[in-house]
């Protein structure tokens, strides 16, 4: 190879070599034609610059909501969010001070925000707003130029007490809707009758919930809530077994035994033991017919309660000063619980209508071993009043009365009262007529002769030491009665009230003869010493005085038609002591006011005899 050969070969293997690099280059940007490269370059000068704009946008925005950025109406862009947050809250404090119109059909109603519980989470809108435009980079700047470009809005979203609100719906339902009616079946006697499902017309509680806080956002602060058709949860379908069911209840007599007693219920009574509910179904709720064990009891009970007895509640017998427990008897009764699930299969599963009557052990109100627990084991105190004998229906009013009151018992801590214990006093319960004072007058009244009872009470319970929570004397004097310890009751006015403060229950015991009544206070003694003190008689005032002219009596004569009783007052102290330490002291300060005394004056006049003539003769 000569020289010049050799240079040419460097050459050419150089060349080659620039050739080799050139083609590793943009190869596919270089193919482009010229107008496609000079529009991409622009491009991508363009979104770099974008991009640059968006990072430097990012940089000195990073603690203010970006421009563009709208919550409902309001703009917040260029705010930091404690601004935000403070707008949100001024503008919603707007909206809510007047209320807005519920429209439903022709009616209306005005809505208070704070009748609905109406707020707004102020920082949580603010923060969403801050959050616009921030993330990643490429997402951040993409949410930046479209907030620039056509606004980021973020739904202006309220809160609401929803139990107000459903509570405010329901309302509005309550007053215009027409609620849906479900398929029934309905049963008179023994015949047995479909009744037809209806739809209903009401609010759409879910649009009322949406329309009612928007309302508060719109221009025209209304809220349009249509009527929507409500549908029955039990159409014709669901409630036809119920309807065989009830048929075939009512479609012969029901033979009922127990030992070898038998009676005979027609398909009439046993119509009324049917009733019906709804009941979950495969697909969706369905009506049931059943038995009704407590109409099936007011029928039942009476029919064989001769082979059953009442359970008897434990007792207590006084007799001088001694308590005893009179014994609880468990009773025996049919168990209608049982026969009504009896009855479910007897009289739908179309075999023999027989069923036997199955009877339940009844125990006592007041077992023999509560009453040993309550306490009552001595007298503490007692109490007798006497009464004339010869006024017959007054010892009729006194003897029902204690019968009524006798063996009342008190809980501890519980308050006795007279009129609450005893009730109205009424013929039907076997009051009488008899004298009574009324309006300081002695008149008949039903139940004449109580505050003969009411008085005893008093005494025993003063002498027991209890409290006394409310006493009323007399409004006259009586004198058989102990001075200043009188009280009198009658229905719908004055009532006698004590209280057990004892840790143990009070019986209440009353007896009588036919001219004395008495009454004793039993339970376990607290230990009470009682002492009083009877202050004299102050206030003294005569009766006022009523004289009616009697042309039948001589002048001169004066008859008293009514005695009057003077007026007066008097108090009685009693102290209550308890292992020498005061427990309670009580004033029982009585008020007599003065009856009227009546007097029959005579106007008739007196021939006086003229005098003899004497004559000389």
């Amino acid at each position: 190879m000569t020289e010049e050969q050799h240079t040419y070969s460097r050459s050419e293997r150089h060349s080659a070599k620039r050739t080799k690099t050139s083609v590793r280059g943009p190869q596919w940007f270089m193919r482009w034609p010229l107008g496609g490269r000079i529009a991409f370059v622009t491009v991508a000068v363009l979104l770099v610059a974008v991009l640059a704009a968006a990072a430097t946008d990012i940089l000195l925005t990073r603690d203010t909501i970006h421009s563009g950025v709208r919550v409902g109406a309001l703009d917040l862009g260029g705010m930091d969010r404690t601004e935000a947050a403070a707008t949100i809250d001024a503008y919603i404090v707007e909206r809510a001070a007047t209320p807005v119109r519920l429209v439903v059909g022709d009616d209306s109603w005005d809505v208070s925000a704070e009748s609905i519980g109406l707020s707004v989470d102020a920082t949580g809108l603010a923060d969403a707003a801050h959050a616009v435009g921030r993330g990643r980079f490429v997402d951040a700047a993409f949410d930046r130029v479209r907030a620039v470009v056509s606004g980021v809005d973020i739904p202006f979203e309220l809160d609401c007490d929803q139990t107000a609100l459903d509570a405010l719906i329901e309302g509005v339902n309550t007053s215009i809707a027409q609620p849906a009616r479900d398929a029934a079946v309905q049963v008179e006697g023994a015949t047995v009758t479909r009744v037809a499902a209806a739809d209903g017309l009401g609010v759409d509680p879910e649009q009322a919930r949406s329309a009612i806080p928007a309302a508060f956002l719109s221009e025209d602060r209304t809220a349009v809530v249509e009527l929507t058709a409500l549908k029955p949860a039990i159409d014709a379908e669901r409630a036809e077994d119920a309807y065989q069911s009830a048929l075939a209840m009512v479609s012969a007599p029901l033979q009922l035994y127990y030992g070898d007693k038998e009676w005979t219920v027609e398909p009439a009574t046993i119509g009324g033991w049917i009733d019906f509910r709804s009941v979950d179904g495969s697909a969706g709720p369905v009506l049931e017919a059943y038995i009704a064990s407590e109409e099936v009891s007011a029928t039942i009970l009476p029919l064989v309660a001769e082979v059953g007895k009442p359970a008897k509640d434990a007792t207590f017998s006084v007799s001088n000063g001694t308590v005893t427990i009179v014994p609880a008897e468990d009773g025996l009764a049919a168990d209608t619980e049982d026969l009504a699930t009896k009855l479910q299969v007897v009289l739908t599963g179309g075999q023999e209508r027989r069923a036997e009557l199955t009877m339940r052990r009844v125990e006592a109100e007041l077992t023999t071993e509560e009453a040993k627990g309550l306490g009552i084991v001595e007298r503490i105190s007692t109490f007798t009043t006497e009464f004339s004998s010869s006024n017959k229906p007054r010892v009729n009013n006194i003897h029902t009365l204690a019968d009524a009151l006798d063996g009342t018992l008190v809980a501890p801590g519980e308050t006795f009262s007279f009129n609450g214990t005893v009730g109205e006093r009424t013929a039907a319960k076997g009051y009488q007529e008899a004298p009574a004072i009324v309006n300081g007058k002695l008149v008949p009244q039903l139940g004449g002769g109580i505050c003969q009872v009411n008085t005893t009470l008093f005494n025993a319970v003063f002498f027991s030491g209890l409290p006394v929570v409310e006493r009323v004397n007399h409004s006259q004097y009586i004198s058989h009665y102990p001075k200043g310890r009188d009280a009198t009751v009658s229905w719908g006015g004055p009532d006698f009230k004590f209280k057990n403060d004892t840790p143990n229950w009070i019986l209440v015991a009353a007896g009588y003869t036919n001219s004395s009544v008495t009454i004793s206070i039993y339970g376990t003694d607290p230990g009470y010493k009682v002492t009083y003190e009877t202050g004299p008689w102050t206030n003294l005032t005569d009766p006022p005085v009523r004289e009616i002219k009697d042309p039948t009596l001589p002048v001169g004569t004066r008859v008293i038609d009514e005695r009057g009783v003077s007026g007066r007052t008097i108090v009685v102290t009693r102290v209550v002591t308890k292992g020498g330490a005061e427990v309670r002291r009580d004033s029982f300060k009585s008020v007599y006011r003065p009856t009227q005394e009546v007097v029959r004056v005579g106007t008739k006049a007196v021939a006086v005899p003229s005098s003899p003539t004497t004559t000389t003769p």
